[in-house]
């Protein structure tokens, strides 16, 4: 079960919303949101029907009104408790000189008109008792408690106290926020100690508000950091308000239905079919970079595979890194018998590297002969396949030496107006180092899909949907190795709750 955040795509990121019963912790610096998102949840109860309690350690009453003035919520609704309370220096019945005292901020102390209690753990956990049970807790925000313990572990331990006073005793879903302080110009800055790991070790979650510089402009982020036991959305969101609140947005990350392909070709990894919205765009262009540590010959592989199973046929620009003895290999044990396939103008090698031989049926070979040029290559896959669709797999670096930059271009484009019918479909792959940026981003901005792979400083792969009609557009998933079919897996990404608005 799950409580709504105010936020449908904030929602969506979380699966449903905040785990019910379990406290949430929101950092961030000054003016990213943090109290308004927690007013922000409360409302959301309000209008559930659920008894809510706004806890400031930094507001008085009537400066936590004027703060939301400017927001439609309801703060005089009769389910709804603001409160209040901080140190302040005074005397308590125990003490002589005057001490940290727990107070009010409107100025009242908690015992009677002379004394206070004092601001230890213990009387704050005492007072904020009084006021459950409620169904939802906003404290904002923990940072101004940082004074009820004398050392940081003290605190650690009175902010878990909390947490259970609000979780076990009230059974309410929590919100605490606490204050990240931020380095100019830098969306790292230092932690204060309420936003330090320990205190999020003590909660069940963490929702990250910040801002960063944009191209000249500030703009608000959120990310949830963790959520334990949720399948969360990873990835970063923009923030802005309106009356109701924080709102988050893109609402949509990748195109409306209609401007969406119809079918898709599945890679037959699941992991990645989810993350693309349903595998490879059926009649479009996919293309596949790398950092030529990460090689993409397993997605190629399981894309050969599928694509003879939907009796499609098959163009291959072989890369120099798979010579034939290797890619042979690999089409027999996963596809089916290689010299089989070419004979029945299943399988197509254009072979730019001059390296296979010349006696198999559908290897063309563009340097040693001239009368195969690309065009009449892709003429001649056309009337061989038939009806059949062709799946084109093209490795940019096997075509340099051969074809200039200016040669790639118009090959491209006279593929596009000339050899592809529907269900056609191209997946180009190379690594854009060895390419260069100028013709990289010219594959870039064709392409109905990007993704991209790469092995990090760690030794992991990973796989991230940087273009997309559909699917998890800038989300990045783990890529791990199987002895199975088929050979490899990726993350699979969140299954957000549907529905759409905020």
């Amino acid at each position: 079960m799950t409580d709504a955040t105010g936020s449908t795509v904030l929602d969506r990121a979380l699966n449903g919303g905040l785990p019910e019963g379990r406290t949430v912790l929101v950092t961030g610096g000054p003016g990213t949101g943090k109290s308004t998102l927690g007013m922000q949840f409360l409302q959301a109860g309000l209008e559930a029907g659920e008894r809510c309690l706004f806890v400031s350690t930094e507001q008085t009453d009537e400066e936590v009104r004027a703060s939301f003035e400017s927001f439609a919520f309801d703060l005089d609704h009769p389910d709804l408790t603001l409160t209040s309370l901080h140190a302040r220096s005074g005397e308590t019945l125990e003490d002589d000189e005057e001490v940290l005292t727990l107070q009010t901020l409107d100025g009242g102390p908690t015992l009677d008109d002379n004394y206070a209690a004092p601001f230890e753990p213990q009387y704050i956990v005492e007072e904020l008792s009084s006021y459950g049970p409620v169904d939802r807790v906003v404290l904002d925000s923990v940072s101004g408690l940082s004074a009820m313990g004398e050392d940081y572990d003290t605190y650690r331990r009175a902010v878990f106290d909390l947490v259970r006073l609000f979780n076990d005793e009230f059974g309410a879903t929590a919100m605490l926020t606490a204050e990240q302080s931020e380095a100019t110009g830098s969306v790292e800055g230092t932690q204060s100690v309420a936003a330090s790991d320990a205190i999020q070790f003590n909660t069940h979650g963490v929702i990250r508000l910040w801002r960063e510089n944009v191209e000249g402009d500030y703009h608000r982020f959120v990310e949830v950091m963790k959520m334990r036991g949720v399948d969360h959305d990873t990835r970063v969101f923009e923030l802005g308000f309106d009356d109701a609140g924080l709102r988050t947005y893109p609402r949509m990350r990748t195109h409306p239905g209609e401007f969406r392909p119809d079918e898709y070709f599945e890679t037959g990894i699941e992991g990645l079919d989810a993350l693309m919205g349903g595998g490879v765009a059926l009649g479009g262009s996919l293309l596949l970079q790398h950092d030529g540590q990460a090689s993409p010959h397993s997605v190629l592989t399981n894309l050969i595979a599928r694509a003879i199973e939907a009796d499609m046929s098959i163009l291959i620009v072989p890369p120099v890194e798979l010579p034939p003895k290797r890619l042979r290999s690999i089409i027999d044990e996963r596809v089916g018998d290689m010299d089989d396939l070419l004979n029945d103008d299943r399988l197509f090698l254009l072979d730019y590297t001059n390296i296979w031989e010349n006696t198999r049926r559908n290897v063309f070979k563009p340097v040693a002969h001239d009368d195969e040029t690309t065009e009449s290559v892709f003429r001649t896959v056309q009337d061989r396949s038939a009806d059949r669709p062709v799946l084109s797999l093209v490795n940019i670096e096997a075509q340099l030496p051969v074809l200039d930059e200016d040669e790639l271009r118009r090959v491209r484009f006279w593929e596009e107006e000339n050899f592809y019918r529907p269900g056609d479909t191209s997946v180009y792959f190379f690594n854009p180092k060895t390419v260069g940026e100028e013709l990289s981003m010219f594959y870039k901005n064709g392409a109905w899909q990007v993704l991209r792979t790469w092995i990090d400083a760690t030794g992991l792969q990973y796989v991230k949907l940087e273009k997309s009609p559909s699917g998890y557009m800038g989300s990045t998933r783990l890529v791990e190795y199987t002895d199975d079919e088929p050979y490899m897996t990726v993350q699979s990404p969140p299954r957000p709750a549907d529905g759409g608005g905020r």
